[in-house]
């Protein structure tokens, strides 16, 4: 089945780690199983490292378009917003990614570690950057994800070892800035852009049920229509009426798999003014009725 991030109406990741004890989770998709072939915008206190295993992927730090290709690195800091596309004309991008925060490197947001290591990215003004493939400090970080994509969860040690391997990427990592800061990093701007895209995000997932048009939406974050689009463009590379259209679909399609609702509640509770339009566009996001998903979750 199809699948999106599920967030928060502030667009906050709600994934919560295998184990709470130990915060480093990884994980391989093929971009094929989102929907829309969309890894869907959002944000998470987390460090987060990505690595193209194949095909190429538009992605998105903030309002930044970052262009990967297979064996092209990407790290996303602390709270920026993000997301990634499959390429058009791509049909087999696939992408592992490793997260984890900050504290697993230093627990001690007081001691040295912290300050002279962690602190200096994490405060900067730094959102993301692409770790090329042709470039020998890029390749490096690379094997190093590679090494710890290998890594055997339940293997004696891997707690440890994954440790390890933290430590040497961040420490690749902060060289790696060092030496190409200005030309490899991507400035955060003053937030005002992200903050408005999380206010609009936030006002559709509140609102998604009711009938919602572009001035609503305007309206409520005090700017233009124009403005508006230039958001969708800048942050989703999309109109404002696909975003909606999609959410709606993803909360239609949670309400498929997890309740028993019949189909009517279904499409009227996701916004959805008619059966016959909202079996057309399930139809066309998940290439089945919504019956055959409810049957088949």
């Amino acid at each position: 089945m199809l699948r999106t991030i599920e967030v928060d109406k502030n667009l906050r990741d709600r994934f919560k780690y295998p184990d709470s004890g130990f915060p480093f989770a990884v994980w391989t998709d093929p971009f094929r199983v989102f929907l829309d072939h969309t890894v869907n915008c959002h944000w998470h206190h987390d460090l987060e490292y990505g690595y193209v295993l194949s095909g190429s992927v538009d992605y998105y730090i903030d309002d930044t378009h970052i262009k990967l290709r297979a064996g092209d690195a990407l790290f996303v800091n602390s709270n920026m917003l993000h997301m990634g596309r499959q390429a058009n004309g791509c049909e087999d991008a696939v992408m592992s990614t490793v997260t984890f925060p900050a504290s697993l490197l230093s627990p001690n947001i007081n001691g040295t570690v912290y300050a002279k290591y962690i602190q200096p990215v994490i405060g900067a003004r730094i959102a993301g950057f692409r770790i090329a493939s042709d470039d020998p400090r890029g390749r490096a970080i690379g094997r190093l994800l590679q090494d710890i994509f290998a890594l055997e969860p339940g293997s004696f040690g891997y707690e440890l070892e994954c440790l390890s391997h933290a430590a040497r990427l961040w420490k690749a990592t902060l060289a790696y800035i060092e030496e190409g800061e200005g030309e490899l990093c991507l400035r955060a701007e003053p937030s005002r852009h992200a903050e408005r895209m999380k206010e609009i995000l936030s006002y559709i997932h509140a609102h998604y049920h009711e009938r919602i048009t572009v001035e609503d939406i305007a309206r409520y974050v005090n700017i233009s229509r124009s403005e508006c689009f230039r958001c969708f463009k800048r942050f989703m590379n999309k109109r404002p009426v696909e975003y909606i259209n999609e959410y709606r679909l993803s909360a239609a399609a949670e309400l498929l798999r997890e309740t028993e609702r019949n189909m009517t509640d279904i499409y009227t509770a996701c916004g959805f003014e008619s059966a016959s339009y909202f079996g057309k566009v399930f139809k066309a996001a998940y290439a089945m009725t919504p019956l055959k998903y409810r049957k088949l979750r």
